[in-house]
């Protein structure tokens, strides 16, 4: 009896996390904290690669990076600066005013989703 040679499998479409981001060419808190798109399958975050296509797409439309900045030059008014340009210093609290506000009412806070 003859054997039939087994067809290799497709690529997987979906990465875990790690993957992605070896895809992507960035480390994988760089991928978190970028927010890009991903799908949950119970406890699993899974990003498609098709997903990850368009999204970096249009990362690069939107300029991002270095790239996006070297292009984009501030102009200086000498005049509403007084020649100078004046530094801001010290550290800025966070306003906690609306979670003030939904605990004093008694209302419940939204849920923001989870990052993976």
């Amino acid at each position: 009896m003859r054997e039939e040679a087994a067809l290799p499998l497709p690529a997987a479409r979906c990465l875990n996390k790690e993957q992605a981001a070896d895809y992507l060419g960035i480390g994988v808190t760089l991928l978190s904290e970028l927010g890009v798109p991903f799908i949950k399958l119970g406890r699993r975050c899974l990003y498609d690669k098709l997903d990850l296509d368009t999204w970096l797409d249009e990362y690069k439309s939107r300029e991002q990076g270095r790239a996006g900045k070297e292009k984009t030059l501030w102009p200086v008014k000498l005049e509403s600066t007084g020649e100078r340009i004046l530094a801001t210093g010290g550290l800025t609290q966070p306003s906690r005013t609306a979670s003030e506000y939904v605990k004093a009412l008694g209302l419940k806070a939204e849920r923001k989703p989870k990052r993976c």
